[in-house]
């Protein structure tokens, strides 16, 4: 680094010497001067470039936030989604149909037309039922519990229906505590 910087500084005062020979009327001083003018600044630039270089190949690229903690969830759903998780499963035929959980809207949905950025898609829907063989998505299965109630969370699912809506993919909204059959007839208009 400290030879780099040595460059640097010779390039940068060959660039200044060339000054020097201004006063000389000399075709041939002339010439030097914008030769070391000229190879100075080149020297000015090729330096520069190179101490960015060896400063940024130094350093190391931070990843994360400084303080960040990560852990493993205890699980991948809430207790109430486990249990409507099971119920789905004992309803649909293992051979027809998978139920997948917490299914990213990107996963089964692609955006297709309408400029910029695609993050949109990037909110989870409870549960995908999908063709057993396939994996044609056909049906997203939203749980409302009480979270469902506050405002924001409200718009984001209008959101995830306007875009379900719009890819032709139907969303069910299933309120937490629904009984099995009531389930199993809603179900029945998709399936």
């Amino acid at each position: 680094m400290k030879k780099t910087i040595i460059v640097i500084v010779a390039g940068a005062a060959a660039a200044a010497l060339s000054f020097l020979l201004a006063g000389i009327d000399s075709e041939i001083a002339q010439n030097i001067r914008w030769a070391m003018f000229t190879a100075g600044l080149i020297t000015v630039f090729v330096g520069t470039v190179a101490l960015v270089f060896v400063i940024r190949s130094g350093q190391k690229r931070k990843l994360l936030p400084d303080g960040a903690e990560y852990r493993v969830k205890s699980s991948l759903m809430s207790a109430p989604e486990i249990s409507l998780y099971r119920v789905l499963c004992g309803m649909t035929e293992r051979t027809k149909y998978v139920v997948l959980p917490q299914i990213a809207l990107v996963s089964v949905i692609d955006k297709v037309k309408g400029g910029g950025f695609r993050n949109e898609l990037f909110r989870i829907a409870d549960f995908c039922i999908a063709d057993g063989r396939t994996f044609e998505p056909l049906l997203l299965i939203e749980l409302n519990d009480a979270s469902h109630k506050r405002e924001e969370r409200k718009l984001r699912d209008d959101k995830v229906n306007a875009i379900c809506e719009a890819a032709d993919l139907p969303v069910l909204t299933i309120e937490q505590g629904e009984q099995p059959q009531k389930i199993r007839s809603m179900l029945k208009k998709y399936l």
